[in-house]
């Protein structure tokens, strides 16, 4: 395959919003580019590449997806469509050969992501759930904080993912057709990122959800339990909260600051009890929008012949969607397609 070129060229498959945040991103990336799209409308697609010249040729466009991942120059794939195509899109790149980026979550269920984790490994082809938020500098510093032990061991985790979004039912968010509900979209943010503070999956999830007029879950309560530690969090289409994510342990707390997810800082308290409280603060702008370090982790681990990404392995998106798995199953939340 191209990978080994020195320009690493990505394919993106559905240009809507989030796909403009990564194609972004790619500027800030010194060996990558945009090497095509894939849209159901050509005119479409050619805007959206227009929206980000870069040097060299111009970006393919297609409207046949098969046809991109026939295309030799393309390295990778970045699966930006709605969820409910996710994993159909996905098994299609991973058959082709072509090392896939899906954005989260990576599939709707957990048995679609397992399926998708054994094609891979069957296939030896790279895939990797785009959970950027892993590789921000911000919670790169939280990961040591808290390997060197500077608060003790953690006991408890709060957070809350919640916005004030008027509803429209034709946006994807409020359509059970297209796996809509703030879960999938903003709670997964608090589950995903609690698995990367304890590094394994709970033994137990309590959880109390509103389902709006739609179907979808539209606020969402949640304690997941670790046995020796508890994360609580709230996500929510039904208002606007303070959207930071708190860590306590025995001898201190770590505070990522709001939006915690695209956060840029975080406080860390060290409380003795011989001693006033000292706090450390951590300030670091992102280099480009965020997305650019989950982009150049995934093509580190492409270049390497890796079939996963070592700082998002299959095992946090596994245990992720198996918590949202059973918290959607309690609400009594069904997706026509399943």
């Amino acid at each position: 395959m191209a990978a080994s070129n020195a320009v690493f060229q990505w394919g993106i498959v559905s240009p809507g919003r989030i796909a403009q945040t990564f194609a972004s991103a790619l500027s800030s990336v010194d060996d990558a580019r945009l090497g095509a799209v894939t849209s159901r409308d050509t005119d479409r697609g050619r805007a959206f590449t227009e929206a980000f010249p870069q040097p060299g040729p111009e970006p393919a466009v297609y409207t046949d997806y098969a046809a991109m991942l026939a295309d030799p120059s393309i390295d990778a794939v970045y699966v930006a469509s709605p969820h409910r195509f996710h994993h159909e899109q996905v098994l299609a790149a991973l058959r082709a050969g072509k090392p896939v980026l899906c954005e989260k979550p990576m599939t709707v269920t957990a048995a679609q992501a397992e399926e998708l984790m054994q094609v891979a490994d069957q296939q030896g082809v790279f895939l990797m759930e785009a959970m950027w938020s892993r590789f921000l500098p911000v919670w790169q510093q939280v990961r040591r904080w808290l390997d060197d032990g500077r608060i003790g061991p953690v006991h408890t985790l709060h957070s809350e993912f919640c916005v004030d979004m008027p509803r429209n039912t034709s946006d994807r968010l409020f359509d059970p057709a297209l796996a809509g509900g703030n879960l999938l979209d903003m709670g997964v943010y608090c589950i995903a990122l609690s698995r990367f503070v304890t590094g394994r999956d709970p033994d137990r999830v309590q959880s109390a959800t509103r389902l709006g007029p739609t179907g979808v879950d539209e606020r969402t309560a949640a304690i997941l339990d670790y046995g020796d530690l508890v994360s609580q969090f709230t996500s929510s289409f039904l208002g606007q909260r303070r959207n930071g994510f708190r860590i306590e342990g025995e001898r201190g707390v770590i505070e990522i600051d709001a939006l915690f997810w695209a956060s840029e800082s975080a406080r860390l308290t060290e409380v003795t009890a011989a001693e006033s409280p000292a706090v450390e603060r951590f300030e670091q702008p992102h280099r480009g929008n965020g997305f650019e370090y989950q982009i150049e982790a995934a093509m580190a681990s492409i270049r390497a012949g890796e079939r996963e990404c070592p700082g998002m392995p299959w095992a946090a998106t596994l245990g992720t969607a198996r918590v949202m798995d059973r918290m959607l199953r309690d609400a009594g939340v069904t997706f026509p397609f399943l």
